[in-house]
């Protein structure tokens, strides 16, 4: 429930920040298809194990992206995983790799929430990791500095 308010919490900010979508016709489409699909992709949540098992087998199809302040992020992240702070995102969407799965990672879910909303309507394949930071560290997995 926190991830279905926080995602309509996003979608109301973004539309207010998404100058590159033509007009409020474009805006109301997009922010239509990712409502109406929210269900169907059981609320973008990918499990912590999915992850785990996907950099394991290192597929190339998965990048992670860690949204967190640069200290959190400094102090431990998950091996290989891009950093763009959340206040940042929009400004850095080129950094985004295309035709990827974006496991979006943070310390909240609802942080995670909002980006994978902003990423979603910008056209990628975002997913939010259920759990974050914290869930990676409780299921023993390795953090790097």
């Amino acid at each position: 429930m926190k991830t279905i308010i926080a995602g309509a919490m996003a979608l109301l900010v973004m539309l207010a920040v998404l100058p590159a979508l033509a007009n409020a016709q474009e805006i109301e489409k997009v922010a239509e298809k990712f409502l109406t699909s929210v269900p169907d992709h059981k609320m973008f949540l990918m499990p912590i194990k999915d992850l785990a098992a996907a950099l394991k087998e290192m597929d190339a199809k998965v990048a992670v992206l860690d949204i967190r302040p640069p200290e959190h992020f400094n102090n431990g992240h998950i091996k290989g995983s891009m950093h763009i702070p959340l206040p940042m995102l929009v400004k850095e969407m080129k950094k985004i790799p295309a035709g990827k799965k974006i496991a979006v990672v943070c310390a909240l879910d609802t942080n995670s929430a909002f980006a994978v909303v902003v990423l979603r309507m910008m056209g990628h394949d975002a997913w939010i990791v259920d759990g974050g930071i914290g869930g990676w560290v409780k299921m023993g997995m390795p953090l790097e500095k």
